[in-house]
């Protein structure tokens, strides 16, 4: 980073990135929350990053009960660090084999520490990649996220399906058990049913469904123009089958 920023600082802003990408809105309450600090330390940290300390501008804006937003000067920094943690998921889950629940936590330490050009090496030994193992977008290095295409399978109606392009990373341990489901970007779901309370869906991966919680399944996102009929998928392999037999 170019910025002279501790990697605190840096962590502070790129959670107000993910909570403002996630929800649409800032507080102090939800970045006490996300991150597992007392809101008297979190207010405390975004009182001084909402400074202009060195005549460049303030990295946050934060107006009392109402939220706080990042400057064009903080989004930058939050966008590059990001972009670091998540290319160094993905080479830590390609290149070293780590599983996909640990790569979190490692990168997200190392991130604040690596150089420019330490990235962009990394960078091009993945090809360029727009998205790390768990689907999460990675930002281009013009500070640049492509969500048109990504919607919650929440949303998906029962009778759908459509493919997987990204898992909530935050917690290891759903991360393992979306893998023992075959919950995993590139994995095509169907919605077989949805319950009336309780906020339950039955989903299909393959041949076997699995009840999934409203909460999760908010969390996964699948690809918008990936949609399509359960039924007609179903009718368009039985034609293939058939022309492959005769």
């Amino acid at each position: 980073m170019q910025e002279c920023l501790s990697a605190s600082e840096q962590e502070y802003l790129k959670t107000v990135l993910l909570v403002q990408q996630k929800t649409g809105h800032v507080t102090i309450q939800a970045l006490a929350a996300r991150m597992e600090i007392k809101p008297a330390s979190v207010s405390a940290m975004i009182r001084r990053l909402a400074q202009d300390e060195d005549a460049q501008g303030a990295y946050v804006m934060h107006t009392p009960y109402q939220g706080v937003t990042l400057t064009r000067r903080g989004e930058k920094v939050a966008m590059e660090l990001l972009r670091h943690q998540r290319l160094l998921e993905l080479f830590l889950a390609t290149t070293l084999d780590m599983s996909w629940e640990q790569v979190h936590d490692e990168a997200e330490h190392l991130a604040p520490f690596i150089s420019e050009d330490l990235e962009e090496r990394i960078a091009a030994r993945l090809g360029h990649p727009a998205r790390d193992q768990h689907g999460d977008p990675i930002p281009s290095r013009e500070g640049i996220v492509d969500l048109t295409d990504d919607m919650p399978l929440s949303a998906l109606e029962v009778g759908m399906q459509a493919k997987v392009v990204r898992v909530p990373d935050e917690d290891p341990a759903l991360l393992r058990y979306l893998a023992t489901l075959g919950l995993i970007p590139g994995a095509w779901i169907t919605v077989e049913a949805r319950t009336p309370y309780g906020d339950i869906l039955t989903v299909r991966m393959g041949e076997a469904t699995h009840p999934l919680a409203g909460e999760v399944a908010r969390g996964v996102s699948i690809s918008a123009m990936s949609r399509r009929s359960a039924q007609a998928s179903l009718e368009e392999q039985e034609r293939k089958h058939e022309k492959f037999l005769t």
